[in-house]
């Protein structure tokens, strides 16, 4: 069996474990002690030498980066997140979700400070124009009409937008509701929720 090692607060390791839930691989879920030196210990960093998460334990060895472990299961079939035809435009909504809605909430979750409010503001605001474009014909997300590669960023950055005040509109309020209908998403969003509320204290700070 495959096994993925994780942690439920940790945004890609999230965007993975949907991935795979979505794909209905079976997969034993390893929770990385996180807080407590669980990226530093050798036998994490001999799955993933830059002591990060998620690292997938495959027959083919690790496989590190969330991305690349949900494209390696790809290739090994059956293809559900990157579509036929549609694999360039797959990867691209990914690459723009991780880079401008992960990375931007990632820094407010963890710092409060008026400045990077306003950046990650502006920077998802941004973003979350593009995603209303593509879902302006009525498609319920992004490539059509079923979760691929293309909503699974923007399906970790938006629960942990709600949860930390940073607004987005009701186009993607409603796309939130679409996603976290599917039961593997809200059920990620209910294994988070503990370590967003235990990680309060040491996330409190400054708010705009």
């Amino acid at each position: 069996m495959l096994k993925l090692h994780y942690h439920p607060l940790s945004s890609y390791s999230r965007k993975a474990a949907i991935g795979l839930a979505v794909r209905g691989d079976a997969v034993e879920l390893a929770v990385v002690d996180a807080m407590n030196g669980g990226l530093r210990t050798s036998a994490h960093l001999a799955l993933s030498p830059f002591g990060k998460m998620p690292v997938l334990e495959s027959p083919d060895g690790p496989i590190y980066e969330s991305t690349s472990i949900l494209e390696y299961l790809e290739e090994k079939g059956p293809r559900v997140l990157l579509p036929a035809g549609q694999e360039r435009v797959a990867r691209h909504w990914d690459r723009l979700g991780d880079l401008y809605l992960l990375d931007a909430i990632g820094k407010y979750f963890w710092n409060k400070a008026p400045k990077v409010h306003e950046e990650t503001t502006k920077t998802m605001g941004t973003a979350w124009g593009l995603w209303e474009q593509a879902l302006s014909d009525g498609r319920p997300f992004v490539l059509g009409d079923t979760i691929t590669l293309a909503d699974l960023s923007a399906a970790v950055a938006v629960d942990y937008a709600e949860t930390e005040g940073i607004g987005f509109s009701d186009a993607i309020a409603a796309y939130r509701d679409r996603l976290y209908a599917h039961p593997a998403l809200a059920a990620s969003r209910d294994a988070a929720r503990p370590f967003v509320l235990a990680t309060l204290p040491m996330r409190s700070g400054p708010r705009a």
